[in-house]
Formats: C-alpha cells, sequence, structure tokens
C-alpha cells in the first residue's frame, strides 16, 4: 500500500487511513498479528523528510524508488501543496504509469486534483473536499463531481472528502478486504461514535443545524444546546424542556429559536433523529424497534411515519436499499454508491435556515 504525499500536505490525511491499516493485525490479533495484511510505503516525489503543512516532518521515500515494486492500493492525500503533484510533468508521468496496474486507486481530499491531472479520473463519479468541489469540477470539466458524499466507490476507484473522512476510507478499503466485522472493531477501538458508510454526507445534519445558528446570531448557547441534542436523542425533547435547558419561557424560547435558525426545535430534533436513525439502519443489524427507541421516536410507528414523510420509504425499506447497493427506480437515485438520504435531510434542514 503506497500513500503519495508532498511537502505541505494535511498529516490527517496521512496518518488518518495509515493508522487504520496500521492497527489492524494488533487490534485483530489472531493470523493477521503473525502476518500483517498490509505493507505500508510513504512516498513523496522527491523522498527524505517533507514539511507537512502542520509543521511536522515525516520521512518518505522517493517516487523513482518504487518504479519495481508490486502496487496493490495507491492513495494520493491533499493538502494546501498538492498544486505541487498536480503540475509536475514526473508526477504525472509516474502516476500514468503505475495506477493502471493498481487494484485500488484512492483519494483523500484534494488528492483528486493529482489524480485528475494524470488523466486519471476523466468520466468517473469523483469527490473532493466540499470546499473545493466547484473548483475541482471548472478545473477538470471531464469528471463528474459529486459536492455532498463522504467518498465515492466505483469499480477501482475511491475517493474522499479529506481530513477526517480518510478514517472512513480507510475502514472502508480494510471491509473490503478483512470484512465488515473487523472494520467495525477497528472503529470500536478508534473510540468513533459509529462507523460513517458513503453515502453519509460531509456536512452532517446536527454540524449544520449548529452552523445555521452561527450564520444567524453567534449564540454559542444554541450551538451548545444542539450538540446537547445530538448526544441525547432518546431524552425528552420537548420545547418545554428545551426550553428549562436554555433558561427561558416556553414560549420565549420558541420564539427566539425560531428567530436564529427560521424553524421550530421540533424540526431540529425530528430531522438529528432521522440521520441518527438512517446511520443505525445502515451499519448494524440492531431490530428497527430497538432503533427506535435509541435514537428517541419511542416506537416504530411514530419512527416510521416520520420515514414516509421526509424520505418516502419505511424504515425496514431504507435498510435494504442501502443494503442493495445501487439505487433503483424504486427510490431516488444518487448513483452508484446507494439512495443517499442526505437530499431530504439537506431539504429540511434547509428549510430551517429560510
Amino acid at each position: 500500500m503506497l500513500v503519495l504525499a508532498f511537502p505541505g500536505a494535511l498529516l490527517l490525511n496521512a496518518a488518518g487511513p495509515l493508522e487504520v491499516f496500521a492497527a489492524a493485525p494488533r487490534v485483530l490479533g489472531g493470523a493477521l498479528a503473525q502476518q500483517p495484511p498490509y505493507r505500508i510505503v510513504l512516498a513523496s516525489p522527491l523522498g527524505g523528510e517533507i514539511e507537512t503543512i502542520s509543521g511536522i516532518g515525516v520521512n518518505t521515500r522517493a517516487l523513482h524508488e518504487l518504479e519495481q515494486e508490486n502496487l496493490d492500493t495507491l492513495i494520493v492525500i491533499g493538502g494546501p501543496g498538492v498544486s505541487q503533484l498536480e503540475s509536475d510533468p514526473q508526477v504525472k508521468a509516474w502516476l500514468q504509469r503505475r495506477a493502471p496496474r493498481a487494484r485500488r486507486l484512492c483519494s483523500i481530499g484534494t488528492g483528486a486534483f493529482a489524480l485528475a491531472a494524470a488523466g486519471l479520473l476523466d468520466g468517473r463519479r469523483v469527490v473532493t473536499h466540499w470546499q473545493f468541489a466547484d473548483t475541482l469540477q471548472q478545473g477538470y470539466p471531464a469528471l463528474r463531481v459529486e459536492r455532498e458524499a463522504l467518498y465515492l466507490h466505483e469499480d477501482n476507484l475511491w475517493t474522499c472528502g479529506g481530513a477526517s473522512a480518510g478514517i472512513d476510507l480507510g475502514l472502508a478499503l480494510l471491509e473490503q478486504d478483512l470484512g465488515p466485522h473487523a472494520a467495525l472493531t477497528l472503529a470500536r477501538y478508534f473510540t468513533l461514535f459509529l462507523r460513517r458508510s458513503a453515502e453519509q454526507a460531509q456536512l452532517s445534519a446536527p454540524l449544520k443545524a449548529q452552523s445555521d445558528a452561527l450564520r444567524s446570531d453567534r449564540d454559542q448557547r444554541l450551538v451548545r444546546l444542539h450538540a446537547w441534542i445530538a448526544e441525547n436523542l432518546d431524552a425528552d425533547l420537548r420545547v418545554e424542556r428545551l426550553a428549562e435547558r436554555f433558561g427561558m419561557s416556553p414560549r420565549h424560547f420558541a420564539r427566539a429559536y425560531a428567530a436564529a435558525t427560521g424553524g421550530t426545535p421540533a424540526q431540529t430534533v425530528e430531522t438529528l433523529r432521522l440521520e441518527a436513525a438512517c446511520r443505525l439502519l445502515e451499519t448494524s443489524q440492531e431490530p428497527i424497534k430497538r432503533i427506535a427507541e435509541t435514537t428517541g421516536f419511542g416506537n416504530e410507528e411514530r419512527m416510521r411515519r416520520s420515514f414516509q414523510r421526509q424520505l418516502g420509504s419505511s424504515p425496514l425499506g431504507y435498510r435494504a436499499q442501502s443494503r442493495r447497493g445501487p439505487a433503483t427506480d424504486a427510490m431516488p437515485a444518487a448513483g452508484q454508491t446507494g439512495y443517499r438520504y442526505e437530499e431530504p435531510l439537506s431539504i429540511a434542514l434547509n428549510q430551517l435556515a429560510q
């Protein structure tokens, strides 16, 4: 497994997936501890020590040293210095020679720019960090840039949104190699709240709700309230309880909340519960009844009504569709990664901000 870095790379882009692969033998144990499944090489165009954007130096091998080595998975990371890869003719030539022979070709964040410059992404569906999606699309019109997905997998190509999304990509690659149980075990080891799926949006409902509040009035208390709601979905979240936590009367709180976000507390609570339920349906085998209780819907019928109203599907239908992969005509299409629930969720959250 070769990870291509460069001076000015974002360290988290490399460290996230590399820690996943490096941890597999000691966390999973058994035969993997005796024979690690991955041999990891960190490379850069010229080799030697490179300084990442955080100021931390890392040792790398030069690309010319790796010409004859077997290449199973190639990961190009991102960061402010990626323009060096993008404009370097020798790097482009190396990528054009070696990438087609790799079993998997991956980019993290703005690493997609380097692959695009080498002509390796033409006609492909890709994702990059949301902040640079338009720039990538304008610079390389032959690409089909998705602006919201956390990561995309199409044939042998994997691209992701960058930063912490590299951990999700690493877990997805490991799942392809070692199975879902291994991926979930590693996710627990890294104390991830939940292993996110490809369909999860880069800007989640809790984050977007908090961003809406910040855009409205910079009220830090409201941001903290949204975070508390997301962490306590099974609590009593009626407006009376939220107002009490916020230190206001219910009527005053409802008016202040509407002024800050353009919507009601109940809408936000339902949206956050819906997103959490969607994640559990995608990534766990929990019964529908248990998910309804865990996410605060209380019972299956109440959750079913919310799913029908917001997503046009039952929870069971949503789970079945997410497991099938490619979307069908029975549900809104979102490409080869399956039904993406962010569309209805983003509509609901946008209504809060209008």
